[in-house]
């Protein structure tokens, strides 16, 4: 598994800016409302993808400021940041593209876009442009199949029937933006080989050395099995 930093007890600063602490905060409102008040734990991955949505990605602190929110134990929310490839654990580009590589856009070429991109980016999936400005991945079913191929760029905007000469248009469209600015941190302590195998066969959910992440005190209620 991932080796969890050393960290001195007390209250887990806060990530964000003002400007982000704000949209955080209510987002964060919002979410924990569509639940029972006792039940505010359930907004877990509603509150993991708002802190990614404002930094980029999930980092350390983010994971840590979450579960002091929620008044959930920091080892869970570790345990759901790690288990689903939705959460992206070290930063990425400004302009984060992911290829879709189900069996309907791989029927229409989508592994030929993807060698596309790593041709015109230089970058191989799981890895980010020497300048900040692409990271690539491949994903899964984008919900697309009747539009495929399909790319997500940015978790929000889904780009489909894409030929080879509307990528690159894309491309030159994306390098013309500012696109928007992650977060500093350090890059999670993993082994180099993980970093460029990042793919659904293997995904970064495994942890650092491909071993699934295991609870070893389920919380109360939970509907893990006991091991």
């Amino acid at each position: 598994m991932i080796p969890l930093p050393i960290r001195q007890a007390g209250p887990a600063e806060s990530p964000f800016n003002p400007e982000q602490q704000r949209r955080f905060d209510a987002g964060l409102e919002r979410a924990i409302a569509k639940y029972p008040p006792e039940r505010k734990k359930a907004a877990l991955l509603a509150a993991l993808h708002l802190a990614q949505d404002e930094l980029g990605w999930v980092s350390e602190p983010a994971m840590a400021y979450v579960a002091q929110r929620l008044d959930v134990p920091p080892a869970r929310v570790r345990e759901v940041a790690t288990f689903y490839t939705m959460y992206r654990l070290r930063p990425v580009g400004r302009h984060h593209i992911g290829v879709c590589n189900s069996i309907s856009c791989w029927a229409m070429g989508s592994s030929r876009l993807l060698a596309q991109c790593q041709d015109m980016l230089g970058i191989h999936p799981g890895e980010t442009t020497g300048d900040g400005q692409f990271s690539l991945e491949e994903v899964a079913c984008l919900a697309a199949c009747g539009n495929a191929p399909a790319l997500l760029v940015n978790n929000f905007t889904f780009v489909e029937k894409v030929t080879e000469d509307s990528l690159k248009d894309l491309i030159r469209e994306l390098r013309e933006k500012p696109g928007k600015e992650m977060a500093p941190g350090p890059l999670p302590r993993m082994p180099d080989p993980h970093a460029h195998i990042d793919k659904q066969s293997q995904p970064q959910a495994t942890g650092a050395l491909g071993q699934p992440a295991v609870a070893s005190h389920p919380e109360t209620g939970s509907t893990g099995r006991n091991r």
